[in-house]
């Protein structure tokens, strides 16, 4: 059965993705203005989105997937911004924002039509960020205004147009994983790692939004459950620290639990000493 992963930032995504692909499974990853396919089956990476004339576009690169050595590659990601534009791993280099240049040009910001190729993802094996599929979205880190994605799951604020009655039959023939994390200590070393910016030594700002956000991931699973049973759809609670990947995504390889940990760091190095203080306060303050 192909399935569905739901987690919000800092939920596992990567290791997600390079798991499935490493087993030759295509991979979809949603936006609220595009999506990019991964297909180790053609060799293609792929991009859709709309253009400023409401018009639907794609551009397909032609990739090895067979030659990509994926410990490198996620290793690659654990280096800072510029030594990983050096990456000699095409898949590691500027994994969050990199897309072509024609879609960088003529993209809009939110899409009222890109509903009309969610047949391209429900093709794949596997789908990171599904909520779009149902037209949820918004900022998953609350200590920015506007809409926010648990507000938009728990009330049923749906802010891209799309076909739900599609979507939601086709989710309906799919495994949809709802991601939590049991272990919120090892959650919030990746969170102050790379969960936002150190601006101007203004460690406690830094602490403060970083918190904000953290706790606002930890609400998500239960949001997002709501939603499911809003919509009946199936869906099975997956565990980060203690499921079984191989079993859960039906797979035969996968990497060490914790193989992506510490990757897309973005906590300069020169602050790392503090990383154990600002983890202790806010289990103190959040247990």
């Amino acid at each position: 059965m192909k399935d569905s992963y739901f987690s919000t930032d800092r939920g596992g995504r990567l290791h997600y993705q390079y798991t499935a692909l490493m087993n030759g499974k295509s991979v979809a990853k949603l936006r609220p203005n595009h999506i990019i396919i991964w297909d180790p089956k053609n060799n293609t990476r792929q991009w859709y989105w709309e253009d400023k004339q409401g018009r639907i576009r794609c551009t397909t690169e032609w990739r090895e997937y067979d030659k990509v050595d994926y410990i490198a590659t996620i290793n690659d990601h654990k280096l800072r911004r510029n030594a990983n534009l050096a990456s000699k791993n095409w898949m590691a280099v500027d994994y969050s924002n990199y897309c072509p240049d024609e879609l960088k040009d003529t993209v809009v910001w939110k899409s009222d039509n890109l509903y009309k190729v969610f047949d391209k993802c429900f093709e794949c094996d596997c789908i990171i960020r599904p909520e779009i599929l149902l037209g949820y979205c918004g900022y998953v880190k609350d200590d920015r205004e506007g809409l926010h994605m648990n507000e938009a799951l728990a009330k049923d604020i749906r802010g891209m147009n799309v076909d739900i009655s599609y979507s939601i039959e086709h989710l309906r023939r799919r495994k949809n994983v709802i991601v939590y994390k049991e272990d919120i200590r090892h959650w919030a070393e990746s969170w102050f790692l790379g969960g936002g910016q150190m601006l101007d030594d203004d460690c406690e700002s830094f602490y403060n939004i970083i918190s904000c956000r953290l706790n606002a991931a930890r609400k998500y699973h239960h949001n997002c459950r709501l939603m499911m049973e809003r919509h009946d759809i199936p869906y099975v609670r997956w565990s980060l620290d203690t499921g079984d990947f191989c079993e859960t995504f039906n797979i035969k390889k996968s990497f060490d639990k914790y193989e992506t940990s510490g990757t897309d760091t973005l906590l300069p190095e020169k602050y790392h000493y503090k990383l154990n203080e600002l983890i202790d306060r806010y289990m103190n303050e959040y247990p």
